[in-house]
């Protein structure tokens, strides 16, 4: 399970523009379940157009959206991703919060309250992983529960924010894992003690781990075909959790040092796969489980990706007018504005 960022992620790329769900933990709850797990996101997403499209996307893929509250108060979070290139030509990507088509600000994340999470908190589920990406009193309390019911918690941060509950969540997590690019400034992470384990991504330079008082560095897989490097944080949690995760907290922490560096590769090796296609979870439609465990075992004898079998795309379509997606947002603008005056 998992609470956090999912939304609707509209991806500008060199063909087409297509829509996916999205969101670090909507991304992590969606490859769990494409690697065989039970996986169910809790959140609060707008009963809208938008959420239709991320709630439908999800089913399909076999997630468990029992959990994920359809709000009509609040508007679902929608992302823009937009590519580019370097100045040594190199392809980039960058993320946009406003409308194209208006210029207006796109809706943001918008936590669930503790009275919306209370279903979950008050029932019988027993979670073996728990994952979050917020930091918000409803997360909190999901992480508690989950980790008191013997779960493993992993925490990634993109952001401070206010300091105190983030040293909460720091507490609560078994994992802790963050991006150099986004939080590598702050000294303090890297020396925080609660952490069973600590992850540090460096991009192209693979990542960094500390256990048990020791870091040791994992260089990153190479690929010789690069369109897009979104959701590679996501896919590397993923491949963590699904190697490390299905006994819960206590087989996690007498784990040895190298069946942790043996996940992490995991996650890595998919990460580098999905740096082959378009969007956070390229690799998922364009790639089945057969081609992707091919790709694997070249990887162990080249450690550079070539040749991979290729699926068609499934396409989904987008309303021409984007506005049309978060238009319920600006119509609950409009009508606190009116009563304001």
């Amino acid at each position: 399970m998992g609470t956090g960022f999912i939304a609707l992620d509209i991806v500008e790329g060199k063909l087409n523009t297509f829509g996916a769900a999205g969101g670090s933990c909507g991304n992590v709850m969606a490859m769990l379940a494409w690697l065989g797990w039970t996986a169910s996101p809790i959140g609060r997403l707008g009963a809208d157009a938008a959420g239709e499209f991320v709630v439908s996307e999800y089913a399909k893929l076999g997630v468990d959206c029992r959990h994920i509250v359809r709000d009509e108060n609040v508007a679902t979070p929608i992302v823009i991703q937009r590519f580019g290139e370097t100045a040594e030509g190199e392809r980039t990507h960058r993320f946009s919060l406003s409308c194209p088509d208006c210029g207006g600000w796109l809706p943001r994340f918008r936590p669930m309250t503790i009275s919306q999470a209370a279903p979950v908190l008050e029932s019988s589920l027993a979670p073996k992983v728990f994952y979050l990406d917020r930091v918000t009193p409803a997360s909190l309390r999901l992480a508690r529960w989950a980790k008191d019911l013997g779960a493993l918690v992993l925490f990634e941060p993109s952001s401070v924010g206010d300091e105190k509950p983030f040293q909460r969540a720091i507490d609560l997590c078994h994992v802790l894992k963050y991006s150099h690019d986004r939080l590598g400034h702050i000294p303090d992470l890297a020396a925080a003690q609660s952490p069973d384990l600590i992850v540090e991504t460096l991009g192209e330079q693979g990542l960094r781990m500390r256990w048990r008082g020791s870091w040791s560095v994992l260089p990153a897989f190479k690929t010789d075909v690069f369109e897009d490097a979104a959701g590679s944080g996501d896919w590397c949690s993923a491949g963590l959790l699904h190697l490390v995760g299905a006994r819960g907290a206590d087989a996690f922490q007498a784990s040895k040092r190298d069946d942790l560096e043996r996940a992490l590769k995991f996650g890595q090796a998919l990460a580098t796969l999905n740096c082959r296609f378009e969007g956070a979870r390229g690799l998922m439609s364009f790639m089945d489980h057969q081609s992707v465990n091919k790709a694997f075992r070249e990887l162990l004898e080249t450690r550079v990706f070539a040749e991979v079998e290729h699926l068609e795309r499934s396409s989904r379509s987008l309303p021409e007018d984007l506005c049309s997606l978060c238009k319920p947002q600006k119509k609950t603008r409009a009508r606190n504005k009116k009563k304001a005056g």
